[in-house]
């Protein structure tokens, strides 16, 4: 394995950072449909990796018609995942919208066991078991988002774009081996945004029009954790164990919950902290424990979270 030119932990560090603003962001985004947040924050970073695309012919050519028709349905995934996780974020506390939509490791294992036949060790089952308690114990108290209590809703959403995460990254996991994160990055979101155009056309979704103060918090999504985010977790993955890598991803509740509560006012609770801890440990538990080696068509993975 070549050296890293920059320590993979150091971007690790920053990515984790990063992605743990995209909760406050979103709620930041005042006026803006998920539909419209998720479209223009993948369209921005498609842009923007799209000079990485030059020199990447012959990487292209040999995806052949399987590869693209894989980075499109990742596209398209991870689309439905951002509308679901974003519209969430109406509906709850950042800290509980966070920590469901953390448990995509989880879905990943169940996932990978049913469709690639990798079976899950039996500390993953465990953890999942823990999760699982800690996720119960969140949805049974605790303040809730804007002026009342939460919402189921928000946190089914939040589970569902957790699973939408997962089949993201079982979808991107072949098209990796063959394709530098950049051009897989450049033609997945394209694939994205193009998704969410005709949803967007349906719904009479406002695309422009507000204020100074969205478009700013547009902006930091596009180049905090989509671009320092998911794109350093693809570098960091290149030379980390997967399992590293979303290690360092259970920072992000921590992260988000106190810019939740510094930025937005809201202060979880105590029963929430409980349960959010006991989520987190469950999920540690799940991803930490050293997991049956992935087929070598597997490459080197994509990022675990929105």
């Amino acid at each position: 394995m070549p050296r890293a030119p920059v320590p993979p932990l150091a971007v690790l560090a920053v990515s984790v950072i990063a992605i743990s603003t995209s909760a406050v962001l979103v709620r930041l985004t005042e006026g803006m449909h998920p539909v419209g947040i998720a479209l223009w924050r993948t369209g921005a970073v498609a842009l923007l990796l799209a000079p990485t695309l030059r020199g990447s012919g012959g990487a292209l050519r040999g995806l052949g018609a399987r590869g693209l028709g894989l980075t499109a349905a990742a596209g398209a995934t991870l689309a439905l995942h951002f509308w679901a996780w974003f519209a969430s974020l109406a509906h709850t506390t950042v800290m509980r919208g966070t920590l469901l939509v953390c448990l995509t490791p989880v879905w990943a294992g169940a996932l990978e066991w049913a469709v690639l036949g990798a079976r899950p060790a039996r500390q993953t089952w465990a953890g999942m078991a823990v999760a699982l308690v800690g996720v119960g114990l969140m949805a049974g108290g605790g303040a809730g988002a804007a002026g009342g209590a939460s919402t189921l809703r928000g946190d089914l959403l939040a589970v569902l774009g957790g699973m939408l995460a997962a089949v993201y990254l079982l979808l991107g996991r072949t098209v990796r081996a063959q394709l530098p994160v950049g051009p897989y990055g450049s033609l997945m979101c394209a694939a994205a945004a193009l998704t969410l155009v005709p949803v967007a056309l349906a719904g009479a979704v406002p695309l422009t029009g507000f204020g100074p103060g969205a478009w700013l918090a547009l902006l930091g999504l596009v180049l905090g954790p989509q671009l320092l985010g998911h794109i350093g977790m693809n570098y960091a993955v290149g030379y980390l164990a997967a399992t590293t890598v979303g290690l360092g991803v259970l920072l992000e509740p921590v992260g988000a919950t106190v810019l939740g509560a510094v930025v937005l006012g809201e202060v979880p609770s105590g029963q929430e902290v409980a349960g959010g801890a006991i989520v987190t440990a469950g999920v540690a538990l799940a991803t930490a424990w050293p997991r049956r080696r992935a087929p070598a068509s597997a490459g080197p993975g994509t990022p675990t979270t929105p």
